[in-house]
């Protein structure tokens, strides 16, 4: 959740504060350092950073899914430059509760009632949060709809 937090927050203020204007730049280093940085931890400490080693045929097999997490991640980026903070979090909480009841319906799987009750109270605040987002931008709310849409379909 902090890192969530803190990942968000920054690229707000790269977005705001030094009018940065591309997004996808933004994206793609964050990915490349985090991936750098994971490889560091595995093998620095393997026995508890570790992961199994690269095999193309999984990565074939994975790569709708990668693309989906991409889009996802690149029109969640372009969003939040157009969104206020609160705004962009009411509505990427509600990727949670849709998915929950994608995996009430596709799966027939009913999570606990302290998790449902959490999921619910997490997308109310997040909700009230952003009822007060008085910089309506439509270029926003498209690019976190695209976000939010390709998520339902990837999973």
């Amino acid at each position: 959740g902090i890192v969530s937090i803190t990942i968000t927050l920054f690229n707000k203020a790269i977005f705001s504060y030094y009018s940065f204007q591309f997004p996808l730049t933004l994206f793609v280093t964050q990915m490349i350092l985090s991936l750098v940085f994971v490889n560091l931890l595995k093998v620095f400490s393997s026995e508890t950073f570790g992961f199994p080693a690269f095999h193309l045929s999984k990565a074939v097999r994975l790569l709708p899914m990668a693309i989906g997490w991409w889009i996802y991640g690149i029109s969640g980026v372009i969003a939040l430059k157009y969104l206020n903070v609160p705004m962009f979090s009411a509505i990427r909480r509600f990727t949670t509760i849709i998915v929950m009841f994608g995996e009430w319906r596709l799966r027939d799987r009913i999570p606990p009632r302290k998790q449902q009750i959490a999921v619910v109270v997490m997308t109310f605040g997040a909700a009230v949060a952003g009822l007060t987002d008085i910089t309506f931008n439509i270029l926003g709310y498209l690019w976190v709809l695209v976000s939010f849409d390709n998520y339902f379909h990837i999973y």
